[in-house]
């Protein structure tokens, strides 16, 4: 399929929405490790790569940290679930990122979080929609280390993680 300027002007449009995010997470913020707790994941896809560190209290996040090495998708999430971090829940999350993984596949554009509804744009560019999910996929893996959650159980995901518990360069 040949990109058409009805294309051209939709990720245009995207990327234009998107740069308000980016100070947000240029500069990085991290956590001692411990008392926090950290993982790094990589989109095998696309390249992105985020770390998150965060501390948790009964069962609730209440401080993240990160360094976000990502496109502009995966900056803008991780710099959205930064702003929502304070006092989330593992039920919350899995909520959102489950209506994100919608907005993402064009199946519906509804979020509880408005500001992901801008994601909706990126049908026409399936192969970023995994930096977008990055930031939540790693919060996940944290909330299940904290024993907060069982095992994560994301599918048809193309991540590995690098490293975890340290903080990394």
């Amino acid at each position: 399929m040949l990109p058409t300027a009805d294309h051209g002007n939709a990720v245009a449009a995207l990327y234009q929405s998107l740069k308000q995010y980016r100070r947000e997470v240029r500069n990085d913020r991290r956590l001692p490790v411990p008392p926090a707790d950290s993982v790094t994941l990589h989109d095998a896809v696309c390249g992105s790569q985020i770390t998150l560190d965060a501390r948790f209290d009964d069962d609730r996040l209440v401080e993240l940290g990160h360094r976000v090495r990502a496109c502009s998708l995966g900056q803008a999430t991780t710099a959205i679930l930064v702003r929502r971090a304070r006092g989330l829940d593992a039920d919350t999350l899995g909520r959102v990122h489950d209506q994100l993984r919608s907005i993402l596949a064009g199946d519906d554009t509804r979020c509880d979080w408005p500001e992901l509804e801008v994601f909706a744009l990126t049908r026409e560019i399936p192969g970023r929609r995994g930096s977008a999910e990055l930031p939540f996929h790693a919060l996940k893996q944290l909330f299940h280390r904290a024993g907060i959650i069982g095992a994560p159980l994301d599918r048809d995901v193309a991540i590995t993680t690098l490293t975890s518990g340290g903080n990394e360069p």
